[in-house]
Order: C-alpha cells, then structure tokens, then sequence
C-alpha cells in the first residue's frame, strides 16, 4: 500500500474527508480535486490499472483505485446519499455531500452471479455516514463462481479527481 492512494490513515475531521485540495475554477472549469475518504473495504489498494476489466482499468468510466478485498463488507467512504443499489447487490453508487458520484463496483462481472454471494444493506435514498455498511458479500464464493472480487472504486463526474484514503 505504498501508492498515493494509500496515503496517510491518520484521523481527519468527517467534513475534511473529501474536502477539495483546489476549488472549482471560475465559470464552472473543473481542477484536480484529491478525495480525501474512508476506504470502504479492507484490502490491498492498487491502481486502478491492475483492474482485469478495460473498462475500468483504462478509466472508461473515470477516475478511481481498486481495492483486493480482504474484508467482506463494503461501508461508505463519507456522508451521502445512496443513489444506485444494484438489483444484483453487486454494485453501489453514492453521491457524496459535496455533490461527487462514487460508483463501488465489487468483482468483475459479477452481475452475472444474479446477487448470489451478495446482501446489500441500504436502499436508494439513504442517507449515510463515513464508515455505514453499505453491502455484504462472499469473495470466497465470487472466486468459486470464477469471478475476480477485485473492487473498484470509481469517480463517475470528475475526470480530474483522485482519491486517497484516509
């Protein structure tokens, strides 16, 4: 966990965590913005690179990190509200307070596991804290089930973030 990503853990007030390193540009004109967050599933943190999925590893979607899971419970990175909870419980999107979209995607193709091996623990709509556990899941099953638990976390409206986690 020596990358970027994996910066400093030391405690940070809530309103801190993803607090902007550099605001909005007047006229509206996005600047990097460092996203300051809880991880939200203990693990490994890689670049978003190491995903075995183009479509995330070349930030199709955008910016991010991935995380090789060793816990199996994936809770909120910060204060937000619940946007998306897959039918499949397999993914989880979030809108921050500060208005940024987080997607947390756990495995790869695992939607075709139809929510087998997968417990979401909120619903669309919910509010949520830093640290609240989103959804529960069984990377021992994702594995046997030949899929990769491999989890990325994914900034969907600002091509310029990064996120480290705190």
């Amino acid at each position: 966990m020596s990358s970027p990503a994996a910066a400093s853990r030391a405690v940070r007030p809530p309103a801190a965590r993803h607090a902007p390193r550099r605001p909005t540009q007047p006229g509206g004109t996005a600047t990097a913005t460092v996203l300051r967050l809880t991880q939200p599933v203990a693990g490994a943190v890689l670049p978003l690179s190491a995903v075995p999925d183009p479509v995330f590893a070349q930030g199709t979607m955008g910016p991010g990190v991935a995380i090789e899971p060793s816990g199996d419970t994936v809770v909120a990175p910060a204060e937000g509200t619940v946007t998306t909870v897959f039918p499949t419980g397999h993914a989880i999107g979030v809108t921050l307070d500060d208005g940024t979209e987080l997607l947390i995607h756990v495995g790869i193709d695992t939607v075709d596991m139809k929510g087998s091996g997968f417990q979401p623990l909120v619903q669309q709509g919910e509010r949520v804290h830093a640290g609240r556990p989103l959804l529960r899941f069984d990377a021992a099953a994702i594995r046997s089930a030949g899929y990769n638990p491999i989890t990325p976390v994914i900034v969907l409206n600002n091509a310029q973030a990064t996120i480290e986690f705190v």
